[in-house]
């Protein structure tokens, strides 16, 4: 069975006007792509397609909520994403996507819109994943972290064989 069939629209047969679909992402998808930084995601993805005679464009946006580790603790925190993203479709002789302009080939029948909604959810993800309040992190984790809780450690020694190196200068 083809996991990613749903997240095929097939445009040949829709008139022209706006068409909406909602398509759902969560860790079965993101299963499809063995690389993802991500895979506790769940959420839906609301897509508008603008068909007109000749072009189409194409509407995006993400709202879903991840799990991974938090930084600072490595306990699990629920993160909301959300992000948009729009794509203008052409026609022409061969098929070429780039981010915002996609021209699609003659033979084209439909979208597969499977690519550009695995990125958005990673340019949806934050770079540092924390609890927002510091003290929902585990105590034992950011203790062990603490540099300041050094048992009885001095961090101004320094091992002679380095201290003479502080001397040299350039």
């Amino acid at each position: 069975m083809d996991l990613l069939a749903d997240y095929r629209i097939p445009f040949v047969g829709l008139k022209p006007g706006k068409h909406e679909f909602q398509l759902r992402v969560d860790p079965e998808f993101f299963a499809c792509f063995p690389h993802s930084d991500v895979d506790q995601v769940h959420g839906k993805v609301l897509v508008e397609l603008d068909k007109l005679d000749t072009t189409m464009t194409l509407r995006m946006t993400l709202a879903a909520a991840m799990t991974a580790p938090c930084d600072r603790c490595l306990e699990d925190v629920s993160v909301s994403l959300a992000g948009s993203d729009r794509v203008s479709i052409r026609f022409g002789e061969e098929t070429s996507c780039d981010d915002e302009l996609w021209i699609l080939g003659s033979n084209e029948y439909q979208l597969d819109l499977a690519d550009a909604i695995f990125q958005l959810v990673h340019l949806a993800k934050p770079n540092r994943t924390i609890h927002e309040n510091e003290d929902d992190c585990d105590l034992d984790m950011t203790e062990w972290q603490d540099p300041s809780s050094n048992d009885g450690d001095n961090a101004d020694d320094i091992d002679p064989r380095w201290a003479a190196l502080k001397g040299l200068d350039n």
